[in-house]
């Protein structure tokens, strides 16, 4: 709806509510004459109370309330078709409301108004059939509709007229007088008058059933989402027209105020339809609004099936499906990965392609009901299209990092390689031939016959196994050879002998563990020990290494002085990064005064099915 549609059917609405105003006749004899009742179609009611003393008259009040109905109408209209592309049913909604106003000619004096009002008093009602059967598009969908809405509107017309051609009020109010001038009159005849009035009643009843029924059965065999949107509305006809036809039954049955008290029922009853539908709007505002919520909240993290629930919720489609975007078939795939057809025009489901830059991501399948919410779908469709976007991101990211982390493993897997090919270069190369020298540099001591050259050759063979020491604890701190030779439990306890602190070893593996974490575990071990020996001022030191069937965990712990803070340059940060490289965590504690603790956990994953987030030194204090 355009803002010129809008300012044009307001302009009508206003200028209808003032004729309508300037028409009523506040006289009181006006007042209380019984035939220009609002919403009192059949004579035989103006007869029953023009027959009641005490009847009550129209006032202020229930002309305010009249006036409330019919712009209610109106402006309920003008929000559904500002919100619907096709605007049928704000259309039907705003025509509803226009004769409803039109019907308050009645309540004027000249007889051609009052005689139009006469003849509109219940012609609001056949647009509301219509949106009822034609919800929620609008559109009749087949010829029997068609011919049933036609139907629906000659009947009410004819209805109108048969009623007032053979009445004539000023002859038929026994308690006060009517000035009301009919110009359907063709004769007056009070019998023929009653027997069309009662046919009309009849007629009236069993449609009003009938809608009830059809309504009934309409939402009964509609989908979820159409019961969803559909249910205000279709309560608030039922309850309309329930009212409609108490209201035609009481009018003709109660006595005294009772009477006049009756047809107020019409207002609320009335009411009752722009407020449902104005329901149906909000509802679908604030899905919106918990759509948008919902993308906020995983925004960060999407993931498929919660996003597909919450728009179920959001939308009350439970048959809803999100469908992605299969660049390998190519086309859509579901949650199951079974290759999916989007549905066709007419099969009760409807869809929407979801897009990125111009390339499809996704498609979303609903109940066709839900085409009357454009601008809903259309924030589903931002929020879901960014979302599977974001999604094929982080996709892409998590492959990423997976692919760095097994870089990262193969190089801490080559470079322990290297180590034990340096290892064992140094024990089978430079180190054999350098005991190969001390041998010779012994035997030549002992043949030299001059005692300076024996001292010169001490010396040198001295500083030779000198050499050799230092050469041993290189290769050593290559590559341990205990490791290879005893394992885990075997270097430790190695390590322990070596180490001026008293150290306590426990070391429990509940199965073989690979050659790397063994390794990493080894040199955590020893990077702690070496720490808490130059640093801590410890009397002793505990380490233990227990393992899992996936998993090594090391503990390494002293009762030093504590308040260590480890450096971004210093060798705990090394093994932090070889931890983090094996997908494991690595974790200092320090408090001051109260020791260090150094924990690792290995896992034994060679092949990283995800990417964890990678460890953080975390300390209280640490290992200088």
């Amino acid at each position: 709806m355009t803002p010129r549609q809008t300012a044009w059917v307001l302009a009508v609405t206003a200028g209808l509510a003032a004729v309508v105003l300037l028409a009523v006749d506040w006289s009181p004899l006006a007042m209380q004459d019984p035939a220009r009742t609002l919403g009192l179609l059949n004579a035989q009611g103006v007869v029953h109370l023009g027959g009641i003393a005490d009847r009550v008259p129209f006032s202020l009040l229930e002309f305010a309330m009249f006036l409330a109905v019919g712009l209610g109408l109106v402006l309920s209209g003008v929000a559904a078709w500002r919100s619907q592309p096709n605007g049928r049913p704000g259309f039907l909604l705003v025509l509803a409301g226009w004769l409803w106003l039109a019907a308050g000619l009645r309540r004027s004096s000249d007889p051609l108004a009052f005689t139009t009002g006469v003849t509109l008093t219940l012609m609001y009602q056949p647009p509301l059939l219509q949106l009822a059967l034609s919800f929620p598009t609008g559109t009749l969908k087949t010829r029997l509709q068609k011919v049933a809405v036609g139907f629906f509107f000659s009947l009410w017309l004819a209805i109108a007229v048969a009623n007032w051609a053979f009445f004539d009020p000023r002859l038929h109010v026994a308690a006060g007088e009517s000035t009301s001038r009919n110009l359907l009159l063709l004769w007056d005849d009070l019998a023929l008058t009653t027997a069309i009035g009662n046919a009309a009643r009849v007629v009236q009843i069993c449609v009003g059933l009938a809608i009830v029924l059809l309504l009934a059965m309409r939402w009964h065999a509609g989908t979820p989402a159409y019961r969803s949107s559909f249910l205000p509305l279709g309560f608030a006809l039922i309850l309309k027209t329930g009212a409609t036809i108490w209201v035609a039954a009481a009018v003709v049955q109660f006595s005294g105020p009772q009477a006049s008290e009756a047809l107020l029922w019409q207002y609320p009853a009335t009411a009752v339809v722009p407020l449902a539908v104005l329901v149906g709007l909000w509802r679908y505002r604030f899905a919106r609004g918990a759509l948008s919520e919902l993308m906020v909240e995983i925004g960060s993290a999407p993931l498929n099936e919660r996003l597909t629930d919450a728009l179920r919720k959001t939308v009350r489609d439970p048959s809803l499906e999100l469908w992605q975007w299969s660049p390998g078939q190519p086309g859509f795939v579901d949650g199951h990965g079974r290759a999916r057809e989007l549905p066709a025009e007419h099969s009760g489901r409807a869809a929407m392609v979801l897009e990125r830059k111009g390339l499809p991501v996704g498609a979303l399948v609903f109940d066709q009901a839900l085409r009357d919410q454009p601008q809903l779908l259309e924030a589903v469709r931002s929020a879901t299209s960014l979302t599977l976007d974001n999604r094929n991101m982080e996709q892409q990211l998590r492959e990423q990092l997976i692919e760095v982390r097994r870089s990262r493993e193969r190089i801490v897997t080559a470079g322990d390689a290297r180590r034990r090919q340096l290892e064992r270069d140094l024990h089978d190369g430079a180190q054999q031939r350098l005991v190969a020298v001390a041998m010779e540099l012994a035997r030549a001591r002992r043949l030299a016959p001059d005692g300076d050259v024996r001292e010169l050759i001490g010396h040198a063979a001295g500083e030779l196994n000198t050499a050799l020491g230092e050469l041993r604890e290189l290769a050593r701190g290559v590559y341990p050879p205990s490791l290879r030779e005893r394992g885990l439990a075997g270097s430790l306890t190695a390590l322990a002998e070596r180490t001026p602190v008293p150290m306590d070893v426990r070391v429990e593996l509940a199965a073989p563990v690979p050659p790397a974490v063994e390794l990493a575990a080894y040199f955590i071990c020893a990077e702690a020990v070496t720490n808490t020996a130059k640093h801590a001022g410890a009397t002793m030191i505990r380490a233990r290494a227990t393992g899992t069937a996936d998993r090594l965990t090391v503990v390494v712990e002293d009762n030093g002085r504590g308040g260590a803070a480890p450096g971004p340059d210093g060798g705990l940060m090394g093994l932090a990064d070889r931890a983090a490289a094996l997908g494991g965590t690595f974790d200092v504690v320090s408090p001051p005064g109260q020791g260090t603790t150094v924990t690792a956990v290995l896992p034994f994953s060679a092949e990283p099915a995800s990417v964890p987030e990678l460890p953080a030194v975390e300390s209280e204090g640490g290992l200088p």
